[in-house]
This record gives C-alpha cells, structure tokens and sequence, in this order.
C-alpha cells in the first residue's frame, strides 16, 4: 500500500466517532497486520528479553518480586506476556486510550505457549481470558499479574509514588508529542523508586516504510512541520526526534543513561540523507546522529 494512502485512511479514522475501531478493523481483516507472525513474535520476545537483562544489570532486586510498570502496552500484549513467561510477577500497564483487544491477547498466548521452547520461555502462558472484557481483564491480573489500565494518561497514572522497581517502554515513546514526554518522564520519576531502573526502546524510523518499501526509514524528515502533519494522524503520529532530542530530555527530566546501544546509519543511510531536504533544526546536527535507526536507552534517576 502507498504510504500516503495508509496516511490519509489514518488521518480520516482520527476524525471518526468509532475511529479506533475501524482502524483495528483495518489491520485486522484489510492489511492482516494483526495478530503478529510468528517471526515478529519471535523479534518482541527477543526485545523483551533484552529490556529485562538490561534492567538485571542495574537493578539489584530479585524480579520474582519486583513491580514492574510500562506505558503503551498495545493490542495484543505481547510484552508483558514474554515478560511473565521470564519470570516477572507484577506489572502494571497503561495505554491513553484502551486499545487492548482479548482476542488478540489470546492469540499472543496461544503463539508464546507455541513457541515457548524455541523462544526460551520458563513460564510459557497457559491461561486463555474469557472473552468478555471485565471478566478477561479479572484473569489477566489474577493469572498473570498483569494490571491493565485504561483509559490512563502516562502523564498522571494516580498511581502511589514510589511503588514501582523497574520502568519500561517499547517503541512508544516516537508516537508521544514532544510537548507530552517531559511529564510522562516526570511522572515516572515520582513512580520509581530511588534504586529503580528505566528501559526505553526507541524506534527512529519512518512506520510508513515498514509497508511501503518504496519510501526509505528516513522519508519523514524531509517535510517542514506544516507539510508532516497532513501526513501525521493521530492514530499513527510519529513524533521524528531524534536520538539526541530524547538524550537531552533524559538529562533536563533528572535522569542518568547507565547504558546505551544504538543502530547506527549505515554508510549507504547517510548518502541517503544527504539526498534528502532536512529541515533547518536537522540540518544543524550532525548527520551520524540524524541517522540514527533505534535505541535501547537504560536510565536511572540522577
């Protein structure tokens, strides 16, 4: 599908009364984008597994015991079901809007209990969730320790401060306004406790590319912020900062990075930036750090 299509689509679901659901509806049954295939299970499983080894790197706790909370959790919850299925006992999650959809939880469960030998899971899910909402969500948490809430805004949980041992987010952090991030970090430094550690994967990338193979990872920082927007729906807004952006609102929300790894630009990355129209804010960058793919960022209060 063109990229500019799938934009427009987005953009006119944005604007729809029940436009979350004809956007799960879409992915579901047009694109068949949902649920994941195997092999993306295998690469969330994989980043999960990375998030919780970094975080045993830095966090002195057992994890049986540990509370450990993330923001955006998704439709299917994949993550926090690969984090049980490694040993974690306690977690709460929250999305601004309630995107969690059982049918697709229990197809992730089915998947990882599938797959559980060859992805290396100790606690393979074996608990399906009934299909109605209340009653699914009542399993979630008692089975498998998971706490879902929403609708609840990152920026103010209502959550006890310092009551949560670990922090993570994956690849939600890129669809957050800029405006929006410094309170979510604030709001996570009262949530964490003075030992506790933060696991933030980032992904860089034009999402329009994943699709749209004609478009490179980097199609999106050619347009001016007026021209982006037409193009920036809200239910799939991409953000476009970059790695040095999110180092320097680390630094100003109290936080330290005890560890990084990063995807750097290839060299063929930077010649295609070079081609491409940048903005004047990127244009003052260095091009290695405008190039830069995804991040794994580790932090702890300063």
């Amino acid at each position: 599908m063109n990229w500019r299509l799938k934009a427009f689509l987005q953009l006119a679901f944005s604007h729809l009364p029940r436009g979350e659901g004809l956007n799960y509806f879409f992915q579901r049954h047009v694109t068949r984008s949902l649920p994941i295939e195997d092999a993306e299970c295998a690469t969330t499983v994989a980043q999960a597994r990375e998030h919780i080894a970094v975080l045993r790197r830095h966090w002195g706790g057992a994890f049986s015991h540990a509370t450990l909370y993330e923001f955006g959790a998704g439709w299917d919850l994949m993550v926090p079901l690969a984090y049980y299925g490694l040993g974690v006992n306690r977690q709460v999650l929250v999305d601004i809007r309630p995107l969690v959809r059982l049918p697709l939880v229990n197809q992730a469960i089915n998947q990882l209990r599938r797959l559980a030998r060859q992805l290396g899971l100790s606690r393979p899910p074996s608990e399906s969730l009934p299909s109605d909402e209340s009653a699914g969500l009542a399993v979630l948490k008692e089975h498998y320790g998971i706490d879902y809430r929403a609708p609840t805004d990152a920026r103010a949980t209502g959550l006890r401060a310092a009551t949560v041992d670990c922090i993570t987010s994956t690849n939600t952090l890129e669809h957050i306004p800029f405006e929006d991030i410094p309170q979510i970090l604030t709001e996570c430094r009262r949530l964490l406790r003075d030992d506790g550690v933060m696991s933030f994967r980032i992904d860089y990338q034009d999402h329009y590319a994943y699709f749209d193979r004609r478009i490179s990872v980097y199609n999106f920082l050619q347009y001016s912020d007026r021209a982006w927007a037409k193009y920036n729906p809200a239910l799939h807004y991409q953000n476009r900062l970059r790695h040095v952006d999110y180092t320097c609102l680390f630094r100003a929300g109290g936080f330290e990075v005890v560890e990084e790894h990063r995807a750097d630009g290839s060299e063929k990355d930077l010649k295609t930036l070079t081609r491409l129209p940048l903005p004047a804010r990127l244009r003052t960058y260095p091009l290695r750090d405008v190039a830069v793919r995804t991040a794994l960022v580790v932090l702890r209060k300063r």
